[in-house]
């Protein structure tokens, strides 16, 4: 099930990834079992999933055939030509995500497209899908945080994307992997920890897997696409001063669509639709 047009193979991009301070490791899926395979129930488990999302057009979350399906559109703002009014998600929360220390998702993109605008410098952004997992948090344990408040969390995440200003082929997005603290309590500010690693491309309308690995001890996660080596995502130890005051795991759809007259061509769109195949994750966080 290996469709990664991109692969870390040579050793001059292996130094290049050593320089930026992350590291290729062995693929680490051995302790990984099944979570959901979508066959035990004819909707979404609510023991084992929890279900939100912001304001769209259109938003789907629905199994079908032994798979999940989730869509969502969202259209961009249309009073201006300048940034962005925000990132909107479509998403389906782990149940319990203190359990979830490692997580693997099959996926297949099965359509996706995001327009921007002719008057705008900001690129519209498409995540047709991420996975989440948020753990940690900087702040000093005592430090009182309101419930939901992401401030100081840390969320690692392996997002496959497409910007409107792309140069790819149609059909072709970009699996990167990224550490971010949050920087507000809705998380609107992050700032990035380390540099985000390119995991390679994959295509429309071909399956493949992503994975996200916790690893306390080692002060790092991990992250991986199909069959290639994990790379690492460290972070200072001071960085997990305590736990996530709003933990998650997560996969969502996501979209920035860039602000857009009438008058200039707006308003801008993104849509992405995908089918989620089996999860797997560490053995203790199996609900059965």
């Amino acid at each position: 099930m290996n469709t990664t047009l991109t692969r870390y193979g040579t050793l001059m991009l292996l130094a290049a990834i050593l320089v930026l301070g992350v590291r290729p490791v062995a693929a680490n899926a051995d302790g990984l079992a099944t979570y959901e395979d979508w066959t035990t129930a004819a909707t979404i488990r609510s023991d084992r999933w929890v279900g939100s999302s912001d304001l769209g057009h259109e938003r789907l979350r629905e199994v079908r055939g032994g798979k999940l399906l989730m869509r969502y559109r969202r259209e961009g703002a249309t009073l201006s030509d300048v940034g962005a009014t925000g990132f909107f998600s479509n998403r389906l929360n782990f149940r319990n995500p203190l359990r979830v220390d490692e997580m693997e998702v099959e996926l297949n993109v099965r359509d996706v497209s995001v327009t921007g605008c002719p008057a705008n410098a900001t690129a519209s952004i498409t995540r047709a899908a991420t996975v989440d997992l948020n753990r940690i948090s900087d702040l000093a344990p005592g430090t009182p945080s309101a419930p939901g408040d992401l401030t100081g969390d840390h969320i690692a995440r392996v997002e496959v994307r497409r910007l409107s200003d792309s140069t790819d082929p149609a059909g072709l997005l970009t699996v990167r992997a990224l550490l971010f603290r949050c920087e507000n309590p809705g998380c609107a500010s992050t700032m990035l920890v380390g540099a985000p690693v390119v995991l390679g491309q994959v295509r429309t309308h071909r399956w493949f897997r992503v994975r996200l690995i916790w690893d306390p001890n080692g002060n790092e996660f991990r992250a991986g696409l199909d069959d290639d080596p994990d790379v690492t995502l460290p972070y200072p130890p001071e960085a997990n001063a305590r736990p996530a005051n709003n933990p998650l795991a997560a996969i969502r759809l996501q979209h920035l669509p860039a602000n857009c007259t009438v008058a200039s061509g707006g308003p801008t769109a993104g849509d992405a639709a995908i089918e989620v195949g089996t999860v797997r994750t560490n053995a203790s966080a199996i609900i059965p």
